[in-house]
């Protein structure tokens, strides 16, 4: 992975990445095509070329769904048309997805061209598993899709059902289930890989169990649910890899959330200080901090005013429990009465965070999340830097986000001060934790009363408040209401721990909108936009994004989806 971080543009990326225009995507050219597939080198450069195209893909085609799903007080006038369903801004271009969808084709299709002595088999494992993620991802972002025959194919082609592109995407990741656990995986040289980016047999036995979940509800079927909760049981039992769950929300936050951290099955790779153009690896990337890390040489972005997107802590503080440390782990200084920005006058440049906590005489409390330790006004604070409510550099109504901990600073000749770009991390998209709960949400699909599904809900909750005390059904459940909706439990859970993770636009839409009798997720916890959706506004595919206008560039086949294509008339 070390070719992604130079990013490293290889010969052949004008014919691995080619397609019909009929997709939105440009013609391939063949040349050193045949000749090209010789050695585990080569095998190697197809592979790059695949990871690098997957990574553009998983990063970039899903981010409107995600706004959509942002728990979120405030957003800036950019995101909300987002917010509204506003026919503008949730079309987007699925190119990107094809594209890596083409780069895992040429490698699956052309694996017979390679001499006998080139194991090749690693090499179309890691394309089965791209290809399915990207098909899966597909049918969860725009529903019915085109599905390329082959690389060759450059023919005009319409859309497929969602349950044709569900299909190859399952397909796609059961060979994938060949792959060895992480532990296990060799590049050509026999050298172990590195990232968490390549796929695994955890990685494999992860998009299975997404991907029979969404279908469980999506396609109406039940049984799905049992084979959702087979493969998450294989990842949680040890049968696809050693996975195991961080020792605290601390711990996760500071070790875990970083790169190839034992609780996480599957990430996108971004290396240090890399800085993505188009797209942020989390959507929590726009969230306003204060500042990200709190250990940071650098100060916080003294205009709050341009903040993207924010959330409260009164928010904060009715989903989280005073007990539960995923609240301090997830947030900085929820209990401070005031937030200082304060400056050493010793070193003249140093900057530091600092939180009143009833302050007598001149003497403060500094609150880092982990300890605490009295600050003497005289040697930090000059007069008038104090940051009351409504003050110049704070607000204490808003919950500033420090779940990722590791920030990326540009320094600009026009800037006094260094900028925010994004977290020096990998995107965590799988993690044990999720699995775990995904189990939960199958058993309890299966049997309301499912104790199963409740010893893996309180295992996460151990985790979270480090004891039983809040095991499931606690004080704080009845409060709540969860103590009589085992569903809701464990999606409220999952809503707590993953959050910021970019998971919840998914588990609303999967956990459905009613028409089981069940309860209305999509109307009840997504926008005000989405509680004005009728059925049959969902059932024409008002949930799915709308397809770009590129898509439609020489395809007398392609078809918007009723949804949008009655909005945008």
């Amino acid at each position: 992975m070390k070719k992604i971080i130079c990013g490293i543009i290889i010969t052949l990326t004008v014919w691995i990445t080619g397609c019909t225009g009929m997709i939105d995507m440009t013609p391939e050219s063949d040349v050193t095509f045949n000749s090209f597939f010789n050695s585990v080198k080569d095998a190697e450069a197809l592979l790059t070329s695949l990871e690098v195209a997957l990574r553009d893909a998983a990063t970039g085609d899903n981010v409107n769904q995600l706004y959509i799903g942002w728990i979120a007080d405030t957003v800036s006038n950019s995101y909300a048309p987002y917010r509204e369903f506003s026919p503008s801004t949730i079309e987007m271009s699925w190119a990107a997805s094809f594209t890596a969808i083409n780069s895992a084709d040429v490698i699956i299709e052309n694996a017979h061209r390679f001499p006998a002595d080139v194991d090749v088999t690693p090499y179309v494992l890691q394309a089965y598993f791209a290809k399915g993620l990207l098909y899966f991802n597909l049918a969860r972002r725009w529903g019915e899709a085109p599905i390329r025959k082959d690389y060759n194919d450059y023919s005009k082609l319409g859309k497929s059902s969602v349950h044709e592109v569900l299909e190859v995407a399952t397909e796609c990741a059961l060979k994938a289930l060949d792959l060895p656990v992480f532990d296990e995986l060799k590049d050509g040289n026999g050298n172990a890989r590195t990232t968490k980016q390549y796929a695994s047999k955890g990685a494999a036995a992860a998009l299975l169990a997404h991907i029979y979940a969404w279908r469980a509800e999506i396609e109406s079927v039940p049984e799905y649910w049992a084979e959702s909760e087979k493969y998450c049981s294989m990842i949680i039992e040890g049968e696809a890899g050693n996975y195991t769950l961080a020792s605290d929300p601390e711990a996760l936050c500071q070790n875990e959330m970083l790169r190839n951290g034992n609780e996480t099955i599957w990430e996108i790779y971004r290396g240090p200080q890399e800085y993505y153009g188009r797209y942020n690896a989390y959507c929590a990337e726009e969230y306003t901090g204060f500042p990200v890390r709190t250990e940071s040489r650098y100060a916080p972005t003294p205009t709050f005013g341009n903040y993207l997107v924010e959330i409260y802590r009164e928010r904060v503080n009715r989903m989280f429990h005073p007990e539960d440390r995923r609240r301090d782990a997830y947030f900085y200084g929820l209990d401070a009465d005031s937030l200082f920005v304060v400056y050493n006058k010793g070193t003249k440049k140093q900057f530091a965070l600092a939180v009143e906590y009833r302050p007598e005489g001149n003497v403060y409390t500094k609150y880092d999340n982990s300890k605490k330790c009295t600050v003497v006004r005289d040697l930090f604070l000059e007069e008038g830097d104090s940051i009351v409510t409504g003050g110049r550099f704070g607000n204490t109504k808003r919950a500033y986000v420090i779940k990722h901990r590791n920030p990326y600073y540009v320094e600009y000749d026009y800037s006094m001060e260094p900028i925010f770009k994004c977290y020096d991390e990998n995107k965590v998209v799988w993690r044990l934790a999720d699995i775990i709960l995904l189990r939960a949400e199958c058993r309890a699909r299966q049997d309301a009363r499912s104790g199963g599904a409740i010893s893996d809900l309180n295992r996460v909750r151990e985790r979270a408040y480090g004891n039983t005390t809040f095991n499931y059904p606690c004080a704080d459940d009845v409060v709540k209401g969860l103590d009589s909706d085992l569903r809701l439990a464990i999606f409220r859970e999952r809503e707590k721990e993953l959050m910021f993770e970019d998971h919840r636009y998914y588990d609303v839409v999967r956990n459905g909108w009613g028409r089981d009798g069940g309860r209305d997720y999509v109307r009840t916890e997504l926008t005000p936009a989405a509680s004005r959706l009728t059925d049959q506004d969902i059932l024409d595919g008002a949930l799915y994004m709308s397809v770009a206008s590129s898509a439609f560039k020489n395809n007398d086949l392609m078809r918007q989806n009723v949804y949008w294509n009655r909005k945008k008339q």
